[in-house]
């Protein structure tokens, strides 16, 4: 084994691609119901304006990674400009923030999986845990050769889901919909919109986490802030128009009651030309999709943050260690443990 430069091998459409499974999580199938009662139908709005308010992030961190493309982004930064303290105490944090963000998404697992399945969550979300810990020992590569099929999973879904939404509210009456589902739509005034756009805002910021990437990317000038830019807008437009459909389906009234699984039972009312509970199963499967998509995204960008650090020897030189994959195993499977531990 040795230390070395990690090898260029993610492409535009891996970029695309992490940056999008990072962002779909408890954003879209969590929280709408819980942004929903503290707002009303003005939640639509909130996802819209937080989608604008992570603008100057992806300008920024898409200026540093292809100024600066080195593993470790805020770390490596911060270190270069404010010193190895303020570059230490980003990189724990951040590594800190991205593992307990994917301990999340691993429980998020769980929670869809209990509509259908009568099975504990802990051990599913420690064997995902060990799988997302082979594949990026293997290779970021491979590991998103895993991520494409669980984002086209989840893209593929969520079409179908705001196509058949989009007829339902057509059916409805644009009109009608307008009276008894948006109307007050600032239910709680200005004060409660800032306040959920705020709550809302943490859908958004799992964009920046390629750009801890960099160095494995190739033309990273190109590919980072074009496949930062693709990722966004497809993300703003599922989150405004999926959360449009969950108020236009449910009426915030159910919405905002208290629910881990507002899209589930949106879909419950939809897909009446399909079996029942048919499309309830392809939102919990596109869920399933979205946090397993978060998880991988988590494991192979935190891994990255004491690769970089051990570089500098401000932890064991040995975590800066490449593999015959040419990946960080140790500082991969130091991330990964301590991911287990926050699950059990």
């Amino acid at each position: 084994m040795k230390s070395e430069r990690l090898s260029k091998q993610l492409s535009l459409l891996d970029v695309y691609l992490i940056s999008t499974g990072a962002m779909f999580s408890s954003g879209f199938f969590l929280l709408p119901g819980i942004a929903a009662a503290e707002t009303g139908p003005s939640v639509v709005l909130a996802y819209l304006i937080s989608g604008m308010l992570i603008l100057p992030a992806l300008l920024s961190q898409a200026e540093l990674a292809t100024a600066m493309p080195r593993a470790g982004g805020a770390y490596y930064y911060l270190d270069r400009t404010l010193g190895p303290l303020m570059g230490t105490i980003g990189g724990l944090g951040t590594w800190l923030a991205l593992m307990l963000k994917s301990a999340f998404a691993l429980i998020g697992i769980g929670i869809y999986l209990t509509l259908f399945f009568d099975v504990p969550f802990q051990p599913i979300a420690i064997a995902f845990t060990v799988l997302f810990c082979i594949l990026n020992i293997l290779g970021a590569r491979q590991s998103t050769g895993l991520l494409r099929w669980l984002v086209f999973t989840l893209l593929g879904i969520l079409t179908l889901f705001i196509i058949d939404g989009l007829a339902n509210i057509g059916s409805q009456g644009i009109g009608e919909l307008q009276r008894t589902r948006f109307t007050p739509f600032l239910q709680h005034g200005v004060d409660g919109l800032l306040e959920t756009v705020g709550l809302v805002f943490v859908s958004y910021v799992g964009l920046t986490k390629v750009a801890t990437l960099a160095e494995e990317v190739k033309n990273p000038e190109r590919n980072i802030p074009l496949g930062m830019s693709l990722s966004l807008t497809t993300v703003i437009a599922i989150y405004v128009i999926g959360v449009a459909i969950m108020v236009a389906v449910l009426g915030t009234g159910e919405l905002g009651r208290p629910s881990l699984v507002p899209v589930a039972e949106t879909a419950r009312h939809m897909f009446g030309w399909l079996p029942p509970r048919f499309g309830e199963f392809l939102l919990v499967l596109a869920a399933i999709a979205a946090f397993a998509s978060m998880s991988n995204s988590g494991v192979l960008t935190a891994s990255r943050y004491p690769l970089a650090m051990a570089r500098d020897n401000l932890i064991p030189r040995q975590l800066a260690t490449l593999g015959r994959f040419r990946t960080p195993v140790f500082a991969i499977i130091l991330t990964c443990s301590i991911l287990i531990l926050f699950l059990l």
